[in-house]
């Protein structure tokens, strides 16, 4: 069981940029990828490979909760009460402040009888900084309703997992910036209402060293089997299938343009890394809607994705923008070659012709590519080795 105390997934400081390339107090780092469903058993099979081989599995059985018009989701965060095999947790999760990382508080809950309601009580959460981030999010009073009992709070949608965990590190690879990661592949479904949608995905999440063993084992992992990153969470496919239960049409978010998180103090440097993991979260969002795989067996009910691939299209833009205007020492000038064939090639991939962008169609299958995924990668590798 996972029952610790508060969890800031992401810089210890208030500005945007990733705070450096190991864990530190109150950090979380890990990143989430799709398994294409003819490699679950090869995935499976590597896994038991490892030398630590696979732990017991492990049963999670959630409910989230959120406002009736959404305050979490708009917010991007998530409240959920989850039974791990006999124990309980009640887990807030948050934005963080890039693709790597989350704001993540683990509080032990009570047990709940099969026939009860499960309910949340948000007097569980006890950091200032998750406090904060209910007040901000909820406009939560916890003087005058400790539990949040009257913030209107319902449970939205549901998730039933089984959990395969192992771990792994990347010593070999690159001993000077070695880690050790847990993996943890989850199958399941989330459902709301009368709809479901099946998972099959693998989490890879950071125990202690550099943050370069998460990527390092990623890329392996992609190549080898064909994951791609996905940025959407489970509390994020559960909104979006909650409102599809209520209102009987899919409800995917609009496009997304961020825009960088900087800070007036922060130096060039800095900002520079708040533009690319900007850039880097424009282009993940919008690719996570396209290659969302419940796409090709509904596609007759889904809209257009071509405001997603436009989407897409642009953020690749203005990663190279980016790029282009990066500091003189920001990385060694073959790897800042490299990356920027790697962006043009997916580019004129997404948009073959002038004017035109790949159809909706055959956007996903490029969207689910190693190409796609191993550029994000890629650029995340150089994130964190920025100081």
């Amino acid at each position: 069981m996972r029952c610790e105390n508060a969890h800031f997934i992401g810089p210890s400081g208030s500005s945007a940029y990733f705070g450096g390339p190991t864990m530190a107090p109150m950090q979380e780092i890990e990143l989430k990828f799709q398994i294409p469903q003819g490699a679950l058993a090869a995935v499976k099979a590597e896994l038991a490979r490892l030398p630590a081989g696979l732990a017991p599995a492990q049963k999670l059985q959630a409910a989230y909760f959120d406002t009736p018009d959404r305050k979490l989701a708009k917010a991007r965060a998530a409240l959920r009460v989850r039974q791990e095999d006999e124990d309980w947790v009640q887990t807030l999760k948050a934005a963080g402040a890039n693709a790597m990382t989350r704001l993540e508080d683990n509080q032990a809950a009570r047990a709940f009888a099969p026939d009860e309601t499960i309910l949340p009580d948000l007097s569980l959460h006890q950091p200032e900084a998750v406090r904060q981030a209910l007040m901000r999010d909820l406009g939560w009073q916890p003087d005058a309703d400790p539990e949040g009992a009257h913030l209107g709070l319902i449970q939205l949608y549901r998730t039933d997992m089984q959990r395969l965990r192992a771990q792994a590190s990347n010593e070999a690879i690159h001993p000077e910036r070695a880690g050790r990661v847990e993996i943890a592949l989850d199958l399941g479904l989330i459902a709301a209402g009368d709809r479901s949608v099946p998972v099959h995905e693998l989490e890879i999440e950071l125990i202690d060293g550099h943050a370069q063993a998460v990527l390092d084992i990623a890329q392996g992992l992609v190549k080898h089997h064909g994951l791609w990153l996905d940025t959407q969470t489970k509390a994020h496919r559960g909104d979006q299938l909650a409102r599809e239960a209520a209102s009987g049409v899919p409800s995917p978010l609009p496009p997304a343009r961020p825009r960088a998180r900087i800070s007036v103090t922060t130096t060039p440097q800095q900002r520079w890394v708040a533009a690319l993991d900007a850039a880097l979260e424009h282009i993940s969002h919008n690719l996570s809607e396209v290659a969302l795989e419940t796409c090709d067996a509904q596609q007759a009910h889904r809209p257009d994705l071509s405001p997603w691939i436009k989407g897409w299209a642009t953020g690749l833009r203005r990663l190279a923008w980016v790029w282009r205007h990066a500091p003189a020492d920001a990385q060694p000038s073959a790897q800042a070659a490299a990356i920027q064939q790697e962006i043009r090639d997916l580019y004129r991939q997404l948009r073959p012709v002038a004017r035109r962008y790949l159809p909706s169609g055959q956007a996903p299958a490029l969207a689910r590519s190693a190409s796609a995924t191993l550029l994000a990668l890629h650029v995340l590798s150089v994130i964190v080795e920025m100081p």
